[in-house]
């Protein structure tokens, strides 16, 4: 069995030097690649009881199991496993498909490999801290607070983590629902940050890569016109719902003038990607008028039912 801060890393795509690039990648980090061009060897390897995975970076098209019917298989093992899925250009309606099925996240092809690894680091990191963490949510009758954040990245993982570790224990949802409501919580406060206190565009991102957008967030947040901005959010839990509102200090933007991220042509833009997530893991969305505000709400749900 692996030491704890060795975490293990599956990787499932039929393409050799797909393979070979992420397991060149992620072993830099310290991190143990098991690579495999099948997803049923993936499942025989994560139900047999003396393996330590701690995380599926799968293809949606493979041979015969696609990386969907294996999400699905791995949401329903007694300990799940955070999943990383990898689509191509083409689907849409598979890519979505795979967030409701609780996939932690979507990378496309040809895929940026140091975003892969910042992604995998981050959910990864997500996991220590919640194995880290007690869960006393079993207790909580309600539970209501309010955060004052600054543009500091690093919090964003863990504001996602304390905002929904309450609410499977609380039985608000299941596992992967709360899974897919951190995610949702991480782009939401990601777009309070970035693009509402920083005025960073997506274009930015689509031009320069994750790198250069990276680089234009450390350059922006120590400029005096936006370096005292911060994100407030609100958080509402109770036996009904949960209700979280986050609200930056930009100048907020025309909502109605997203474009449509579930168009064939604008899915895989970086643009609405994250309302896109939103819309998905989120029962309900609005915005303030001015748009710098974003209220989401999740409904109580059956445990087991949010697994089909």
């Amino acid at each position: 069995m692996n030491a704890p801060e060795t975490p293990t890393v599956v990787v499932v795509d039929d393409d050799e030097a797909i393979r070979y690039a992420l397991q060149k990648k992620l072993t830099r980090f310290g991190l143990k690649i098991v690579s495999l061009d099948k997803a049923e060897d993936a499942l025989f390897l994560l139900k047999n009881p003396e393996s330590a995975v701690d995380l599926v970076v799968t293809d949606i098209k493979l041979r015969k199991m696609d990386g969907i019917e294996l999400l699905r298989h791995i949401n329903i093992l007694e300990r799940p496993v955070p999943v990383l899925i990898i689509t191509g250009q083409g689907n849409i309606e598979d890519a979505i498909r795979a967030l409701r099925y609780g996939a932690r996240d979507f990378i496309r092809k040809p895929f940026d490999i140091n975003e892969v690894a910042s992604i995998v680091r981050r959910i990864l990191r997500s996991e220590q801290e919640k194995q880290l963490a007690s869960a006393f949510g079993k207790y909580i009758r309600s539970e209501r607070r309010s955060y004052v954040i600054p543009v500091d990245p690093g919090v964003i993982d863990v504001m996602s983590y304390e905002l929904t570790r309450n609410l499977m224990p609380f039985g608000l949802c299941n596992y992967t629902a709360s899974e897919n409501v951190a995610l949702a919580l991480q782009e939401a406060i990601s777009n309070a940050m970035f693009h509402g206190n920083l005025e960073i565009d997506s274009a930015v991102r689509a031009e320069r890569g994750i790198k250069g957008f990276n680089e234009e967030i450390e350059a922006r947040r120590t400029d005096e016109r936006y370096r005292d901005r911060t994100v407030r959010i609100q958080y509402d839990l109770n036996p009904e719902y949960v209700e979280y509102v986050i609200e930056d200090d930009g100048p907020g933007f025309n909502y109605n003038a997203l474009p449509d991220p579930r168009d064939q042509q604008n899915f895989f833009k970086d643009s609405g990607r994250g309302i896109l997530i939103i819309r998905i893991h989120m029962d309900e969305i609005s915005w303030s008028e001015r748009g710098n505000a974003i209220r989401m709400r999740k409904y109580r749900i059956d445990a087991k039912s949010a697994q089909h």
